[in-house]
């Protein structure tokens, strides 16, 4: 037998056995999807496919190697077809199927197998070709590479990332990393990562580990490098887990001093990551690591509470609404009140809710405000009227900025005024910001719109900012109508 023949026999071997990565990675999101209707109608999250968003990859390569995944493959068929392939065959075929200029990769195992048998003779090549193929999936690209020794994996990390948009390569490269036994892992990672000549593999590789702080730390204890504590920590592409690291690492009485020594200095990123902590880590413990924070750092001990509050709220009831129960589907469709929800948020978050009635009931309100405003608009509509008029005219700042004239009024007049000053400067950003898109936007129908606009501080606001974005147009004249008061 040739020495070819028993490359290729070697290689298809590692992609049968690959199969089972490439499953375990894809199973948990297929059987989820299997049934979106009932997961909704129950009120059951569908989970939402993973996406790399790494800083330094382009959107380009992020949609050619990481878009909607078709389902799993079938690695022994895809292995067998591959080998069918004489070397250079594959190349032949890719480019076959696809010389009608198509942007995406043609659908079935025939386009499948035939770059796995590219990316076996030439897997650079191959992966330089696809970068123009939209909707490459994720699972073929993790196929590929499971037929393929780490070394070589982390040599095409390196010779492609060198432009910085090869970040999802290294990303895959942590997620098989994670897939050995920490004292494994930790030996490749000593033998052919630490060092600063390859900060773009540790820089990548973090993002790839999936999410498991535990894990994590048994790999980067094993390996003895303080570095990967510190990349985890910094860019880990979440927040969520880096401070899952952060609060197992604070939890630890053993550690290394150079750890020791790395959390000690933590700062302003203690205080960034205890913002994202679990709500099972103590609220004061959070709010105490917050005071990190630049600018917290010199804030009274109320002011402190309620800064940190307002934070700590946001992100984990945002992060429920994201990922618990899917309470917008049900607020949408009458299957819950919106004090309901509040109820059960609370239920949740009992700490938080017993610290703060107050940023539960508007966190909760902003969160439902986009679905039903007028409905949502229940659980603010016995705040005094500062706090309800902010809380209105802050969502209509940053939720409805892109909505119609019409939705963007009907929120923003729940909160019809009158206003203190600080009230007032909000209200004016919140239009200023709104008319000058909706004024490009809309043009002559918006200006029509906003002359019919019943008396009141929104009328007032709505006409100066529409003054100012004509004036910034040089459309004089028109801003010279806005800039005086309304006729009637």
């Amino acid at each position: 037998m040739g020495k070819a023949a028993i490359l290729l026999i070697s290689h298809l071997a590692c992609i049968a056995a690959g199969g089972a990565w490439i499953r375990s990675s894809s199973a948990s999101a297929s059987d989820a999807a299997g049934n979106p209707a009932a997961a909704a109608k129950s009120g059951e999250r569908i989970p939402r496919p993973a996406s790399s968003t790494a800083a330094d990859g382009s959107a380009m390569v992020e949609r050619a190697l990481s878009a909607a995944k078709p389902g799993p493959l079938a690695a022994e068929s895809l292995a067998k077809l591959a080998a069918a392939y004489a070397p250079g065959d594959g190349e032949k075929a890719v480019r076959r199927l696809t010389e009608d200029g198509l942007s995406r990769p043609p659908s079935g195992d025939e386009f499948s197998a035939a770059f796995l048998a590219w990316f076996r003779d030439d897997p650079k090549a191959a992966l330089l070709y696809v970068i123009k193929l939209e909707g490459m999936s994720d699972e073929l690209l993790k196929l590929a590479l499971a037929g393929i020794p780490l070394e070589e994996h982390l040599k095409l990390v390196l010779g492609l990332g060198r432009d910085q948009r090869w970040g999802h390569l290294g990303e895959l490269l942590g997620t098989r990393l994670a897939t050995l036994a920490p004292d494994d892992a930790a030996t490749f990672y000593r033998s052919n990562i630490a060092g600063s000549e390859n900060t773009f593999a540790l820089r990548t590789l973090v993002r790839g580990w999936p999410n498991d702080a535990e894990g994590f730390l048994k790999f980067a204890l094993a390996a003895g490098d303080v570095e990967l504590i510190r990349s985890y920590l910094i860019g880990s592409g979440s927040s969520l887990q880096g401070s899952a690291l952060l609060t197992l690492l604070d939890s630890r009485n053993d550690l290394p001093e150079s750890i020791q020594k790395l959390l000690a200095e933590g700062g302003e990123l203690r205080g960034h990551l205890y913002r994202y902590a679990d709500p099972s880590v103590p609220l004061d413990k959070r709010i105490a690591e917050m005071a990190n924070l630049e600018w917290l750092k010199d804030a009274t001990p109320e002011k402190l509470r309620e800064g940190a509050l307002k934070q700590i709220s946001t992100v984990d009831i945002n992060e429920l609404m994201r990922n618990g129960p899917d309470y917008r589907y049900a607020f949408r469709h009458g299957a819950m009140t919106a004090d309901e929800i509040l109820a059960e948020v609370k239920a949740k978050f009992p700490e938080l809710a017993a610290a703060s009635d107050y940023e539960t009931r508007v966190r909760v309100f902003n969160e439902l405000a986009s679905e039903d405003a007028e409905a949502a608009f229940a659980l603010i509509s016995n705040l005094p009227q500062e706090e309800r008029n902010l809380a209105v005219i802050h969502q209509s700042r940053w939720t409805f900025r892109d909505t119609s004239p019409d939705a963007f009024f009907a929120m923003i007049n729940l909160a019809p005024g009158p206003d203190s000053s600080d009230a007032a400067t909000q209200r004016a950003d919140a239009w200023q910001n709104y008319g000058s898109s909706a004024y490009g936007r809309y043009g002559d129908y918006y200006v029509d719109w906003v002359r019919e606009l019943p008396p009141g501080v929104n009328r007032d606001a709505a006409r100066a900012s529409l003054a100012a974005a004509a004036r910034q147009r040089k459309n004089d004249a028109l801003a010279k109508e806005f800039e005086k008061p309304a006729s009637r």
